[in-house]
């Protein structure tokens, strides 16, 4: 779907009509609720998928040793609690008793070892990732469970929200085909129906060991296209829209009914650099890429507002995240000399981007190849679905120049460090011994100061080759029905556990 910035005249055409609502979806009412996501799922099998589009689904269908809280710490979920060794190399978790699957059967410690185990053995899982620190795990009792690492590891109670509980009976019983429809979790809601790239239906667990939800029935339905959403929470068929477009937040804000909440995000779109692509090898021609991009402009004139300029790839919510380290100065002029001492001859360069993802990707992606032609460099578009993108980002099969955003859902500079930064991730381009070496101490230590200053070493040597020309943080803006009681956090994640209908005041 294309992306543009739209006029006041536009936007209000967009907003004067409504989609038509998916099959199955009645009048509101108080105990459902529906929300507005941008791109469809590959799989509901959270053990083979962990793309960030999923994270509505899998929070509400699947619970976790650990949850990211409010405050941007790890909290205890279905662990109810946890040990750490002084070296951060054993973690010991008590999990809840009395715990159900959506199918009825009590959740075990056994269980919850099989699925952790079940994506360290799977080396073409993408959430292996978040496991591969784990040399094995011990069943201490029916109620405990004991991780030994092959490192320390400092933020391995944050890692731990992202691994979820499946049912081992189930999924051997299913198979991965089917578990992949209609999996088997002991979240709050468990699945009733999957529509590809029409909705998820969700419907609360009543046997959760939270207890019930207030929200019965969810719908996660997809709607790509930015003003469609919005068109659909001004007609009633979506009361949420977790991630609102820049060009609409006024609009909508303004509009009866309807409320908008604004906070700060975790989420920093940047450019990335392949340099096998010989246009970028050197890293002048990175660099001057780096010093052509206004991003004061394209934040607050293309965004509105929505988004904040920035020089890292973490937000200020998230750990490591160094406020000394301020985004790269606007000079054209120095780009261009960069360009011309590069020897770069004009070849196109081919920059890909999720379309459907990032706010305003196509009108972003546009003006960038505009700075980039402005400095005499020759950049050729190519949005793609977010779905088609994840899967070249993950498999290392970008062009040269890539356009995506990145944000922790731990909230932990740990994550894009071994994601895109250190060797050990596969799915960065330029590795650096120090970064390495700077990577395992920063998870290796456990005092949260020295990590720190650690992690903006870390920074500033990965820096000095230019891997990634990070552009700006978005902000959080969620929209919903006035109706709809929702404090967003940071990730912007539906806790739809958390959610309540009242009445309009």
């Amino acid at each position: 779907m294309s992306h543009c910035i739209l006029t006041r005249a536009a936007v209000a055409a967009l907003l004067a009509i409504a989609g038509v609502p998916s099959a199955g979806l009645a009048q509101p009412a108080k105990d459902r609720v529906v929300a507005a996501i941008s791109a469809d799922v590959a799989t509901l099998d959270p053990t083979i998928y962990h793309a960030i589009i999923s994270f509505h689904a899998r929070l509400n269908i699947f619970d976790a040793l650990t949850d990211i809280g409010p405050d941007n710490s790890a909290v205890p979920h279905f662990a109810t609690q946890w040990e750490k060794s002084a070296d951060t190399k054993t973690w010991t978790f008590t999990i809840r008793t009395g715990a159900k699957f959506h199918n009825g059967d009590p959740v075990t410690v056994d269980d919850v070892i099989y699925s952790y185990q079940k994506i360290m053995d799977d080396e073409r899982s993408p959430t292996r990732i978040h496991v591969n620190h784990i040399a094995t795990i011990d069943r201490v009792s029916d109620t405990q469970l004991r991780f030994n690492l092959h490192a320390p590891f400092a933020p391995f109670d944050r890692t731990a929200s992202l691994i979820a509980i499946i049912s081992k009976r189930a999924f051997q019983e299913m198979g991965p085909e089917a578990f992949g429809r209609k999996p088997v979790g002991s979240g709050p809601y468990r699945v009733v129906d999957w529509v590809k790239d029409d909705r998820i239906e969700l419907q609360a667990f009543d046997d959760w060991w939270g207890g019930a939800s207030a929200v019965k029935s969810v719908y996660l339905r997809v709607v790509p296209n930015e003003a469609s959403r919005s068109a659909a929470l001004l007609s009633g068929e979506v009361d949420i829209v977790p991630n609102l477009p820049p060009a609409l937040v006024q609009t909508l804000g303004s509009r009866p009914g309807i409320k908008v909440k604004t906070g700060d995000g975790y989420k920093v779109v940047f450019l990335g650099f392949n340099p096998a692509d010989r246009a970028v090898a050197d890293v002048k021609m990175r660099q001057a890429i780096d010093m052509a991009i206004d991003r004061t402009a394209i934040t607050q004139q293309l965004l509105r507002g929505a988004a904040v300029p920035n020089g890292q790839i973490v937000a200020k919510v998230s750990f490591g995240y160094d406020s000394s380290y301020g985004p790269t100065k606007f000079d054209p002029e120095r780009a261009r000399q960069l360009v011309k001492e590069a020897g770069y001859q004009g070849e196109p360069i081919t920059m890909q981007y999720p379309n459907d993802y990032i706010a305003a990707a196509d009108a972003v992606a546009s003006a960038i190849a505009g700075y980039l032609r402005n400095v005499g460099i020759n950049v050729q578009l190519e949005g793609l679905e977010y779905n088609s993108f994840y899967a070249l980002w993950s498999g290392r099969k970008l062009s040269g120049l890539h356009m995506f955003v990145f944000g922790p859902s731990i909230l932990d500079s740990d994550s894009p460090i071994f994601s895109i930064f250190a060797r050990k991730g596969n799915r960065g381009y330029m590795f650096d011994p120090k970064v390495d070496e700077l990577a395992e101490a920063q998870r290796s230590e456990g005092d949260p100061h020295k990590r720190a200053e650690l992690i903006a070493q870390l920074w500033r040597t990965a820096d000095a080759y230019r891997p990634f020309a990070y552009l700006y943080t978005e902000n959080q803006v969620s929209a919903m029905r006035g109706d709809i009681q929702w404090e967003p956090q940071p990730d912007g994640f539906i806790r739809f556990w958390k959610v309540h209908r009242v009445k309009s005041q």
